[in-house]
């Protein structure tokens, strides 16, 4: 009678911590993983930051949500990464929309805007319009209403600017560029090129230093001294200029299937998103220590010259990539209002940015002027 007693009183305790406790605690036990396929090696600092972020995912999970991060090629090709994330085949991946810009044109504007859209936005306006200034919304209708995939993004990776490149010989002006064979990103970057008169050729990273062995090109870009440095450019050439306006923003991103992420508690969507937040510091404070460590490694140890870019290409390319830009907004609504958006907040964002970054410019080169900072001090 006191065993009877005893079991029902605990059943009673049992149905009444279910009843108290809400259901998405009891959910808590179940653990999520999210494998993402990168665009990168191993070796590149884009896979490194994922692989920190997921470490901070786990903590703050408390292991209930897993990253896995894989390499290049692992589970599909690098342009297979979008349509792998839609199809389930992996439920993450990682790249940047402008490699999408085959599919649609606009893909371009979200991560890679080149040349400033030929109105000055920076980078940090960039990042700052996708999550202040209306870009989230159209960045997510590019996914799920123009390409008509099932996918979650998530802009997260701001690493440029992308260097302009590296050269097989010094050039002093603009006419000395259209003898370069060049290695560019396709797209409106390599359209705005070809009308400036730079010969471009687009290719796989993987195959730019076998191409400049046997002559293919006279020069190329790729994403910055770190990576530059891993995918060996400075084996093949020796001189490098860092300022670039093809990529002048170059912001990457990560995908996740979205049925997966609507199936995913709404505390675990919350801590992912918190991350990627952390990972937009994360790659601002990389891009500076990694970047500045791999350039001075570069020209003390590998005598690689750092030059600057001659002053008649910034308006010849800034004036190219709007005419390019505007004959695509004339073809295409979404790309339209895509641009659209982009250009009424470099109108509020611009005229301060520019005045107040200024200042980190002429307090950087006069200290290189003094001498007080530069390699060997």
């Amino acid at each position: 009678m006191k065993k009877s007693r005893f079991f029902g009183t605990l059943f009673i305790f049992m149905l009444m911590v279910a009843l108290i406790v809400p259901s998405n605690t009891l959910k808590a036990a179940d653990n999520y993983v999210l494998q993402i396929q990168t665009a990168v090696p191993s070796a590149s600092i884009y896979f490194q930051l994922i692989e920190r972020m997921a470490k901070r995912i786990d903590a703050m999970s408390q292991g209930r949500l897993k990253v896995e991060t894989l390499p290049a090629g692992a589970v599909v090709g690098v342009f297979e990464i979008l349509d792998g994330v839609d199809k389930g085949v992996v439920n993450g991946g990682q790249a940047w929309t402008h490699y999408w810009s085959g599919k649609h044109p606009a893909g371009l504007l979200f991560s890679a805007p080149t040349a400033g859209l030929g109105v000055g936005l920076d980078q940090l306006s960039v990042v700052s319009w996708i999550y202040d200034g209306g870009g989230e919304a159209l960045y997510q209708e590019y996914f799920t209403k123009i390409l008509g995939y099932r996918i979650k993004g998530f802009m997260c990776m701001p690493m440029g600017p992308d260097p302009f490149g590296w050269f097989k010989k010094p050039f002093t002006s603009l006419a000395d560029l259209k003898q370069v064979k060049f290695r560019t990103p396709p797209g409106i970057p390599a359209e705005s090129f070809k009308l400036i008169g730079m010969p471009t050729v687009s290719m796989p990273g993987g195959e730019i230093v076998p191409a400049a062995q046997r002559g293919v090109i006279d020069a190329a870009e790729w994403i910055g001294p770190a990576d530059d440095r891993a995918l060996g450019l400075s084996s093949v050439w020796k001189n490098y200029y860092l300022q670039g306006l093809h990529q002048a923003a170059d912001v990457g991103d990560i995908y996740i299937n979205l049925d997966w992420w609507n199936k995913l508690p709404a505390d675990l969507q919350a801590i992912f998103q918190t991350a990627i937040m952390s990972c937009i510091a994360d790659t601002y404070n990389w891009n500076v220590s990694q970047n500045g460590a791999a350039l001075k490694e570069l020209v003390e140890k590998q005598g690689v010259k750092v030059l600057d870019t001659p002053d008649d290409y910034y308006p010849a390319y800034m004036q190219a990539a709007q005419e390019v830009l505007d004959k695509y907004a004339a073809k295409d609504p979404f790309f339209k209002k895509v641009l659209t958006s982009m250009q009424e907040f470099a109108k509020v964002t611009v005229p301060y940015q520019a005045r107040a970054n200024g200042v980190f410019y002429k307090m950087g080169q006069t200290a290189l002027d003094k001498g007080v900072v530069g390699y060997g001090k």
